[in-house]
């Protein structure tokens, strides 16, 4: 009866490794899980900006060209 219990105590400590190893790999994926998150919040702000930034200087040209329109219209 000893080597029995002796077997499912062995047997008991294997699996909490096993879950030792689990939880810690869980532990890991959530971290990285948390970093990739943190980092696409970050770039999709950075690209709205940057979409701001081209939209704004394609106004601008926009107007520019219209002035450059209606210059060489008068000329004409």
């Amino acid at each position: 009866m000893d080597k029995s219990m002796t077997e499912i105590m062995e047997k008991v400590v294997q699996i909490k490794t096993e879950l030792d190893k689990v939880e810690g790999r869980v532990v890991t994926t959530r971290e990285h899980m948390e970093k990739i998150e943190d980092f696409m919040e970050k770039l999709s702000k950075e690209i709205i900006e940057g979409f701001h930034i081209v939209s704004s200087k394609i106004n601008a040209l926009t107007e520019e060209v219209k002035h450059l329109e209606d210059v060489v219209a008068k000329k004409q």
